[in-house]
């Protein structure tokens, strides 16, 4: 019998497992070479390059933190080549992990109606490829699951072993992102008082120290790093260092888009209707974990134990994960934080008589309002519906992209071509770090995207950095971010302008983009 389920078990993994690979195949031939991006996109596909090459994220370049980098470079050695089609294809590997693991747990929250659960499981599928935006942050979405899958294995069955791989999981995603292993411990702490209290309350005294050190263990190959690479440890604590007490914040915040600021004319409209399901999930997304911490709280006392333990880990990871959110109020850091929300409502505890009808209502909502949400994010959507969209060669790759981006792409290689940047180096700033990787050079300072103001001390060590490599060629792209003269490059990084002005001098541009100044050296 023992045997029989084991079978059962193995095929049914092995179906999602092929499920979800089919899907990822899917979307990645419907997108894989669709879309590009200079800044975000760029900002990945630099790193992975040096990373392949040898360098070490963070210490010899800014960038997230370097798991995902080690994860890319190792997957794009299959392709034998660094292209941006095959660092989106290590991405989606990493996120077709996330969509088995997110239909795995939904299978289990599901009613034993064999056809429901296939529904569902299908469902979810579809639910991460189109939530499943920018590609590039498919490593962060990924994470969330895990987070939930790996906290709700503990709460199902609170031993020492459960807590140490917890732990473990933890510490992974501090490398894949530190805010992930910040909001993994954050859950877990709010996790605690609830197994406090129940019946089953595991052993203190061992599954914390257990816990703990699963942590350090996951984390273990940065505090190597940290302890034997003195450059690394420097810049690491640097960043943390600048994110608490320099810029005191890890986005530029957007106003968060409350469904009844939206003018009440606009929403008639495709655009509009979609502007306002995304404000209802800003209201939908804490009232759902208020919601589910009441409900959770009421089941212990009346049953000594978390009956629902997927459904608890889902509430318990995503108030952390809020944070996400309304750092950065808009569709795309939206998507970044939804996943566990996304699960909370397919695993919402339903009264049984009545579970499998709400449950297939709530899917249909939750369907209806993402496709309607995401669509339009998505590049494949957005080339068939703008007019303006054209083939360039990026890097051996021939890419489907915006017209406007196709010409600044086409600018970078043609101003390179024609100043021999191609065998030199060249300085992009503020927000092209994928011209250095379009163009498969190193950058010759440290920031390859600026976003933030940075100090004069900061400054100084870019502009020492410059002085040794004196780039041929400036890419200058004078734009203020989110629309804010504050945020302009000669505003946040006022001696590196200095220094670009007094060392090199403008050119005349043909380039259709109003924005960009290219430099050569006096």
């Amino acid at each position: 019998m023992i045997r029989a389920h084991d079978a059962i078990y193995g095929t049914r993994v092995a179906v999602i497992v092929v499920i979800a690979l089919v899907g990822c195949a899917i979307a990645s031939l419907l997108e894989s070479h669709v879309g590009f991006s200079l800044s975000d996109e760029g900002y990945l596909w630099y790193g992975v390059q040096r990373t392949a090459l040898g360098e070490v994220p963070l210490r010899d370049f800014l960038s997230y933190d370097p798991a995902r980098y080690y994860w890319a470079a190792a997957f794009v050695r299959i392709f034998g080549n660094i292209g941006i089609v095959a660092v989106r294809a290590a991405t989606v590997a990493f996120f077709a992990v996330g969509i088995v693991v997110a239909v795995c747990l939904v299978w289990e929250c599901v009613a034993t109606r064999v056809p429901l659960r296939w529904f569902v499981s299908l469902l979810i599928v579809l639910l991460c490829l189109l939530w499943g935006v920018p590609w590039w942050k498919q490593y962060d979405e990924a994470m969330s699951i895990i987070l939930v899958a790996s906290l709700s294995y503990v709460l199902a069955q609170p031993n020492t072993r459960r807590f140490f791989m917890h732990g473990v999981v933890v510490g992974v995603a501090a490398m894949i992102g530190r805010n992930h292993g910040v909001y993994g411990v954050l859950a877990s702490i709010i996790a605690f008082p609830f197994l406090a209290v129940a019946s089953n309350r595991p052993a203190w005294h061992r599954c914390i120290p257990a816990w703990v050190a699963g942590v350090l263990t996951g984390f273990s190959p940065i505090l190597l790093a940290l302890l034997c690479d003195r450059h690394f440890a420097l810049m690491f604590w640097d960043s943390i260092h600048y994110m608490l007490f320099e810029y005191k914040g890890t986005n530029l915040p957007l106003p968060i888009p409350w469904p009844w600021t939206l003018p009440a004319a606009s929403i008639w409209t495709f655009m509009g209707v979609r502007s306002w399901f995304i404000g209802c999930l800003y209201v939908v997304m804490p009232v759902l974990c208020a919601g589910g911490l009441v409900l959770l709280i009421r089941e212990l006392r009346r049953n000594g134990l978390l009956t629902y333990p997927v459904f608890a880990a889902c509430v318990f990871t995503a108030i952390p994960y809020l944070n996400v959110a309304y750092s950065r109020a808009d569709a795309l850091h939206l998507a970044q934080s939804i996943f566990p929300f996304l699960l909370a409502l397919l695993c919402f505890p339903w009264q049984e008589r009545r579970a499998d009808q709400l449950r297939l209502v709530s899917v249909g909502v939750v369907a209806l309002v993402s496709v309607w949400v995401t669509l339009p994010l998505h590049p494949a959507y957005m080339a068939r519906t703008a007019p303006d969209w054209r083939t360039v060669t990026v890097d051996g790759d021939r890419l489907l992209m915006d017209n406007g981006v196709a010409n600044s792409v086409e600018d970078i290689q043609h101003f390179a071509a024609v100043y021999g940047a191609k065998n030199r180096t060249v300085l992009s700033v503020p927000v092209w770090p994928g011209a250095y990787a379009l163009l498969d050079i190193k950058s010759p300072v440290y920031e390859i995207y600026s976003l933030f103001p940075r100090s004069d001390a900061f400054q100084r060590q870019e502009i020492e950095r410059l002085s040794h490599v004196a780039p041929s060629l400036v890419f200058f792209e004078d734009i203020g971010v989110d629309g804010r003269d504050n945020l302009r490059y000669e505003h946040t990084h006022l001696l590196m302008t200095q220094y670009i002005e007094d060392h090199y001098r403008q050119i005349p541009s043909l380039s259709t983009d109003p924005l960009l100044k290219v430099y050569v050296r006096r």
